[in-house]
C-alpha cells in the first residue's frame, strides 16, 4: 500500500529539509524578528505552496516545464527578486530600542505570503517536484492514495523541520533582544545573499 521506495523518499526529503536553504533562512529571519509563533505563518505558506506544486505535477505540469524549460527562469527571477525585496525591507528597518515592544510588526497574512511566494517560485523546489517527485508515483489503482501519502509526508516533515529552525532562531534572538537592529541587519544580509545565489543559479531539467 505504501508508495514506491517510500523510505528512500523520506531519506531524500529529510536531507533536503535539514539543509539550510532560502525557506529555512526566511523562517529563521522571521522568527528572530517577529517571534516564534508568528513565524510559523511563513512555514504554513511554504507547505501550502509545495502542496499546490505537487498537485500541479499530478495534473501534468511537469510535461509543460520539461517542454519549456525557460519557465524555470521566470520562476527563478520572481522568487529571487521577491527574496531580495524582503531582504532590503529587513536591512532598512530601524527599530526604536527605547520602545518596550522592540520587535517590528508584520501581519500573519504578510508572513504567510513571504513563505508562499518564496517557496512557490523556488527553482530548486520546482526541479524536485518535476524531476524527482514523479519517480515515486507508479500509475495504477493506488496512485491517488500513494500521492496523498507522499504529499502528507512531505508537508509534515517540512513543517516539522521549519518549526525546529524557527525555535532555535527564536532562542538566539533572546540573547540579542537588546540589539534588535543587529538582528534585522543580519537577516537582511543573509536573505540578500540567498537571493543573489538563486538569481545566479543555472537551472537544469
Amino acid at each position: 500500500m505504501l508508495p514506491n521506495n517510500y523510505w528512500l523518499f523520506i531519506q531524500i526529503i529529510t536531507i533536503l529539509f535539514i539543509t539550510p536553504g532560502p525557506q529555512r533562512i526566511l523562517i529563521i529571519s522571521n522568527s528572530m524578528n517577529f517571534g516564534f509563533l508568528r513565524s510559523l505563518w511563513t512555514g504554513i505558506g511554504d507547505i501550502s505552496a509545495n502542496a499546490i506544486q505537487m498537485i500541479l505535477v499530478m495534473f501534468g505540469i511537469s510535461t509543460l516545464v520539461k517542454a519549456y524549460p525557460a519557465i524555470l527562469d521566470v520562476f527563478k527571477y520572481v522568487g529571487g527578486f521577491y527574496l531580495m525585496y524582503i531582504a532590503l525591507k529587513f536591512f532598512f528597518t530601524k527599530i526604536n530600542t527605547q520602545n518596550d515592544r522592540s520587535q517590528p510588526y508584520r501581519s500573519s497574512k504578510d508572513l504567510f505570503k513571504d513563505g508562499f511566494i518564496s517557496a512557490f517560485f523556488s527553482p530548486s523546489a520546482i526541479v524536485f517536484f518535476v524531476v524527482i517527485f514523479p519517480t515515486f508515483l507508479v500509475p495504477g489503482d493506488y496512485l491517488i492514495i500513494h500521492f496523498s501519502i507522499l504529499m502528507t509526508t512531505h508537508m509534515f516533515l517540512d513543517f516539522f523541520f521549519l518549526i525546529i529552525y524557527a525555535g532555535v532562531a527564536n532562542k538566539i534572538a533572546v540573547f540579542l533582544k537588546n540589539y534588535p537592529n543587529v538582528i534585522t541587519k543580519i537577516s537582511g544580509v543573509a536573505l540578500f545573499i540567498i537571493a543573489i545565489k538563486i538569481l545566479l543559479t543555472k537551472n537544469h531539467i
